[in-house]
């Protein structure tokens, strides 16, 4: 009986036991999770407790532009109480689009979009939030007329072709030959402006001379194919200047074809990913960028501006940036 009363008792001991430490365990469970509870109201309010929500979104080639613009808004954000949101699309998703994307900010109710444009983008209409009331819609990038927007925030078209121009008579010192390579309609608002003032101000250099591309009426050719046959045929090329991107890639691509990279300099603009690894690689002479930073900054202050007065200025002037290899811009 002695023993069986030992073993009982060694029993109670270690219920108890067990018992205790479940108490004391929960205790500490409790008590931590009552502190996550108290800090998560601080970590959320810069997010939660804005006036504003501005989403900054747009099709997965223009991310690395986008991205920028994002930073610069977020260094306003407090100023003007808005909360920013950047949305990355799956670069293979169905929903990959610029309607999709508006959709989708009139689905999380954002009172304000801030999204890239192409030259290529078809007419969008504002988004609309939860009370079917339109968003306002800022857009930047190509400046395009015909897409019903709040406000663009773009550079100023005449004085890029200007600086460009300035940096190609510096680049030569007066005397030498220019391909200018320009794949785009002269009709088109951009392309026209840019490419006037920059030859009006190449003409006055009496020993400097242009030779423009021209596409090639075989359409068997690719515009890869005429610009290489053409650099090819031209003799002597001193400078290659490009006004777009896309121009500036192909330009970089044949110069590295022909083998004509340690003779022949590259002035382009540009506002993707590609430039600017060219640059960094030392491709491009020079590369003329928007500054994204100072766009969106720009893009928060009209939306604040809209939501004061009711209305933003159509189109608002921000800076680019002349970038050389090894050279921080200017």
């Amino acid at each position: 009986m002695t023993a069986k009363r030992r073993y009982r008792k060694r029993e109670i001991i270690i219920l108890c036991t067990l018992f205790i430490s479940i108490v004391v365990c929960s205790g500490i469970i409790f008590m931590n999770f009552r502190q996550i509870q108290d800090a998560a109201p601080d970590e959320t309010f810069p997010v939660t407790k804005r006036d504003y929500t501005i989403l900054i979104t747009g099709v997965s080639e223009d991310n690395s532009f986008l991205k920028q613009v994002s930073q610069g808004a977020s260094l306003v954000s407090n100023f003007y109480d808005c909360a920013i949101m950047y949305y990355e699309p799956d670069a293979y998703s169905k929903e990959n689009n610029m309607n999709s994307l508006l959709d989708y900010a009139g689905f999380i109710n954002a009172d304000c979009v801030i999204t890239y444009l192409d030259r290529d983008a078809a007419k969008i209409e504002p988004p609309r939030n939860h009370d079917n009331e339109v968003i306002p819609l800022i857009t930047v990038g190509h400046y395009l007329p015909e897409v019903s927007s709040t406000s663009h925030i773009g550079i100023n078209y005449a004085e890029l072709g200007l600086s460009m121009a300035e940096e190609a008579v510096k680049y030569l010192n007066g005397r030498g030959t220019i391909y200018l390579l320009n794949t785009f309609d002269v009709n088109d608002y951009y392309t026209s402006t840019v490419l006037n003032n920059l030859v009006n101000r190449l003409n006055q250099e009496n020993e400097i001379k242009i030779i423009y591309f021209s596409s090639s009426r075989n359409t068997d050719f690719s515009i890869e194919d005429d610009v290489r046959q053409q650099m090819a045929s031209s003799g002597k090329i001193d400078l290659v200047m490009t006004i777009s991107e896309q121009g500036t890639v192909l330009a970089v691509q044949t110069l590295s074809d022909l083998n004509l990279h340690a003779k022949t300099g590259l002035i382009g603009f540009g506002d993707g990913k590609e430039s600017l690894n060219y640059i960094d690689k030392g491709l491009i002479t020079k590369l003329f960028t928007p500054d994204a930073v100072d766009i969106g900054k720009k893009a928060v202050g009209e939306f604040f501006e809209y939501r004061t007065n009711g209305s933003a200025n159509n189109y608002v002037t921000a800076d680019f940036m002349l970038i050389e290899p090894g050279i921080k811009n200017d």
